[in-house]
């Protein structure tokens, strides 16, 4: 009697909570429905669709902006046009799992965004470029560049993933065994929604940008990606990256806020640290202190791939 109220029990509770994953599940559409009318170009690569914006003349030097974890490339538009004034090709993309690029099969890792990038390139027929990443798009770059510095003339890290990421309780429940799928629908993507809602502006852009932001998560495919970036390699140490790229001598531009409650400055001004001579800049504002200051992020970033390369 007892053995068989047990069963029951249990029974009862993995239905609840099957129930509940299901209820909650939020994804209804497919990345190429998603980007149909976004205006983007497509690139099919190796693991998947990559879709992609350039601005600018095509034989200018080239800079790709590699966006952070959450935010896709939509965010970073804004720096076209000062980049493109001061004479540059700016690439912008999605990575897999974000924005209008495909949700893939391969799980997703630090070395599947360096493919993605590198396949990128290849597509655009792009040899050696300018990268300038933010946030997990720092880390990205920084694993690129230690494995092909020959493809990198300078690199620019805008408040970049060094030692890992301080992430919220919420958001670390996903990496709980069993349940953790679980929880990261229930919990873990949400507290994510709310992180990019606390960022957007109260402006006509910004609230375009946060209503693209939150459809993305309607796209299948999505939260099983976000949950693996959170689970997996993507937000790991990149210090040996760096200490390879300085190695191999690529000039390093860093933009960072002293106040950042996500990538701590101390790790950042270690990763400064191993370069010659890296081109370093501190502010205030958070982890999203660029926000009213993209034009002069962006002159410093163009200043400082002059100073190398003239």
């Amino acid at each position: 009697m007892i053995f068989k109220l047990v069963i029951a029990i249990v029974v009862l509770v993995v239905g609840g909570l099957y129930i509940a994953y299901r209820v909650a599940d939020r994804e209804t559409k497919t990345a190429a429905s998603f980007r149909a009318s976004s205006g983007y170009e497509t690139a099919a690569l190796q693991h998947g669709t990559t879709a992609f914006r350039t601005y600018g003349p095509v034989g200018a030097p080239a800079i790709i902006l590699v966006h952070g974890a959450t935010l896709g490339s939509l965010t970073y538009q804004d720096y076209a046009a000062p980049l493109v004034a001061a004479g540059f090709r700016v690439v912008l993309y999605d990575q897999y799992g974000r924005g209008f690029s495909d949700r893939t099969d391969t799980p997703f890792s630090i070395d599947l965004m360096r493919a993605q990038l590198d396949g990128l390139m290849d597509h655009l027929d792009l040899g050696a470029v300018h990268l300038y990443g933010v946030s997990l798009g720092g880390a990205i770059v920084a694993r690129f560049a230690a494995e092909h510095p020959e493809r990198v003339i300078t690199l620019g890290l805008q408040v970049p993933v060094i030692g890992g990421v301080n992430v919220s309780r919420s958001v670390m429940v996903a990496r709980l065994p069993i349940i953790g799928p679980l929880l990261a629908r229930l919990y873990a993507i949400p507290a994510i929604i709310q992180r990019g809602e606390s960022f957007s502006p109260e402006t006509e852009t910004g609230q375009a940008l946060m209503a693209h932001f939150k459809e993305q998560f309607a796209v299948m495919g999505t939260e099983r990606m976000i949950t693996q970036m959170i689970t997996g390699d993507a937000l790991s140490d990149r210090m040996d990256d760096h200490r390879t790229i300085a190695a191999a001598g690529v000039p390093a531009h860093f933009a960072y806020a002293s106040d950042d409650p996500e990538i701590p400055a101390a790790e950042v001004e270690a990763a400064i640290a191993v370069y010659n001579a890296a081109d370093a800049h501190q502010f205030t504002g958070g982890h999203f202190f660029s926000y009213g200051k993209v034009d002069e992020l962006a002159a410093l970033y163009a200043a400082f791939i002059e100073s190398q390369t003239r």
